[in-house]
């Protein structure tokens, strides 16, 4: 209903406005919902990667005293919140050990190692029955447990409930975003403390979503029987999709990352794993270069899995993975 202050406002439209524009700008002003014909659809849910963030780290530098303080204030906070939600101290708290200290410095950026005693400390901090904490769980508090030397009971139950809910674990960033496929990479990194969830990853592994590939890495992470020797066949049928003339499209470059990292947490017995990254790392893949459309690239995303598994003398093979000139793949 139209007030008067408000009916003379609509009507001072009409001075400027077509009859239309004064509808519906008066509309507004009476506080009306406005339903648009042909209004754009909500956009599609979309899928995070299934990444161990922790083991993509950068190196670091050691802290300095002020940084030290620092993240052992961090801790602190963490160690006297004995509240049922957490405050705002500890959210903060939670995120500065999350991602990590990075130090300014005139030529960039570098990253400030956090100390393995001061990450104990946490982990025995969250051992009470809200773990990481109540509620849905979102990145930050991923990128914490990842990092967690010794994660209670409590922390890798609430990781893999998310990770094999039945539903849809909404991003704290984008909203339609579903990082259960996060969860489930994290998860993966607790080894075979997470052996609780190697059945069900077992049985929803596959090479074809970052979900069935989020579960490939737990189901390898916790030794499930032939888990290591799928996984190399799911990377293998991946690359097959792939014309070897050609560059390694988006979808199937994402999800072939996402199984060599289940190969490294394979621990890839027989090798076999190793020699398909090694065939991926010779070839070509496709990146996002917006606004010029999609660029192929060498997979230098893959670098990190191929030292972990082989060390300096498997990158020194694939000289672009030291080049600081070749970018990384988007």
């Amino acid at each position: 209903m139209l007030t008067p202050r408000r009916g003379a406002a609509a009507a001072e439209l009409g001075r400027w406005a077509s009859p239309v524009k004064v509808r519906v700008v008066a509309a507004l002003i009476s506080g009306a919902t406005l339903v648009a014909c042909g209004s754009r659809p909500e956009p599609p849910t979309t899928m995070s990667m299934a990444l161990p963030g922790h083991l993509i780290l950068a190196a670091c530098e050691m802290p300095t005293e002020r940084e030290l303080k620092t993240l052992e204030l961090a801790a602190e906070a963490i160690e006297l919140d004995d509240q049922r939600i957490s405050s705002s101290l500890t959210i903060g708290a939670k995120k500065l050990l999350g991602d990590g200290l990075l130090r300014a410095l005139p030529q960039g950026s570098v990253r400030v190692c956090t100390p393995e005693a001061i990450m104990v400390r946490v982990g025995n901090a969250l051992t009470e029955s809200k773990g990481l904490g109540v509620g849905r769980l979102v990145e930050y508090e991923y990128a914490l447990a990842a990092q967690l030397p010794n994660p209670s009971a409590v922390v890798i139950k609430q990781v893999g409930d998310a990770a094999f809910n039945d539903n849809m674990q909404s991003s704290e960033i984008f909203p339609r975003e579903d990082i259960r496929p996060l969860a489930r990479s994290t998860l993966a990194g607790f080894g075979e403390r997470a052996s609780a969830y190697r059945d069900i990853a077992t049985m929803q592994m596959s090479g074809d979503t970052a979900l069935g590939t989020g579960a490939a890495q737990v189901a390898a992470a916790t030794k499930a029987p032939g888990a290591a020797q799928r996984v190399v066949e799911l990377f293998r049928e991946q690359l097959l999709k792939a014309p070897a003339r050609s560059a390694i499209p988006l979808d199937t470059r994402d999800r072939l990352l996402e199984l060599a990292w289940a190969i490294y947490f394979s621990g890839d017995p027989d090798r076999t794993g190793l020699a398909a990254i090694k065939e991926v790392m010779a070839r070509r893949v496709e990146s996002r270069a917006p606004p010029f459309g999609i660029l192929e690239v060498q997979p230098k995303r893959f670098c990190a899995v191929l030292s972990r598994l082989e060390g300096v003398a498997g990158v020194s093979r694939f000289p672009f993975c030291t080049d600081p000139g070749v970018p990384y793949e988007q």
